[in-house]
């Protein structure tokens, strides 16, 4: 099965548990659930952890297909949650990493999704976040970034993070990009001896930066966004 919705719906009838009971059990409401099941928006990140403190579910297998549905008991994915406040996605120091986790760094800047934001001269490490497993093919070369602005929704939202790899440009998609010292998230693509910057919000145009500018670098493609659950 390819699709998280997919594995939403199976996952729900290995349990033997129909769509209200499901619902229920999570906290969420019924409607919500049949949105995630039909594909019609991505599951929260509370959704998520919740299938795994509920049902032990392998939250790797959930978003990605990959390994077991079910976890042991002996294995705790998802420890020291945040309860209150903007950081709903678990954050690790070194000494709390869970076992056979895959975290990446989050680095202490912000990257804006609209007018842009001042970057230190070094990366800064505020923290570990878990991520999905097969980022760790980027190895040492992928980081997680707090987005800030709305000129990237509804795919990005103020307080999400984005986890990126640091390999430059690979095609078009969502980059996190420096442009004059200031860090932003845009969708690339390129015209003859250029960038073209997009928005995924209408009211932030189009925008164009020549490939030999010294003042902008594409840094890396975005591979996944942690949607912040308020």
């Amino acid at each position: 099965m390819s699709d998280i919705c997919q594995r939403i719906v199976y996952l729900r009838e290995n349990l033997g548990i129909n769509q209200s009971n499901f619902a229920i059990g999570l906290g969420i409401k019924r409607p919500t659930l049949a949105g995630y099941e039909k594909g019609s928006f991505p599951p929260h990140t509370d959704f998520l952890i919740k299938t795994h403190k509920i049902y032990n579910v392998n939250i790797d297998w959930l978003l990605t297909g990959e390994g077991e549905m079910f976890l042991s008991r002996q294995e705790k994915a998802l420890e020291n949650i945040p309860k209150t406040g903007p950081k709903r996605v678990p954050v690790y120091s070194e000494s709390e990493l869970p076992e056979g986790a895959f975290v990446v760094p989050l680095l202490d800047m912000k990257y804006s999704a609209g007018s842009g934001s001042d970057l230190p001269d070094e990366d800064n490490v505020k923290a570990l976040i878990r991520v999905p497993s097969y980022l760790s093919r980027y190895g040492e070369k992928i980081r997680a970034l707090p987005v800030d602005g709305d000129s990237m929704y509804p795919t990005l939202n103020r307080g999400d993070l984005v986890v990126c790899d640091s390999n430059g440009y690979s095609g078009e998609g969502v980059y996190a990009i420096k442009d004059s010292g200031e860090g932003l998230i845009k969708r690339i693509t390129t015209a003859e001896g250029k960038f073209v910057l997009l928005s995924d919000n209408p009211k932030y145009p189009p925008r164009e930066v020549s490939k030999d500018s010294e003042n902008f670098a594409v840094v890396g493609r975005v591979h996944c966004a942690i949607k912040r659950v308020e």
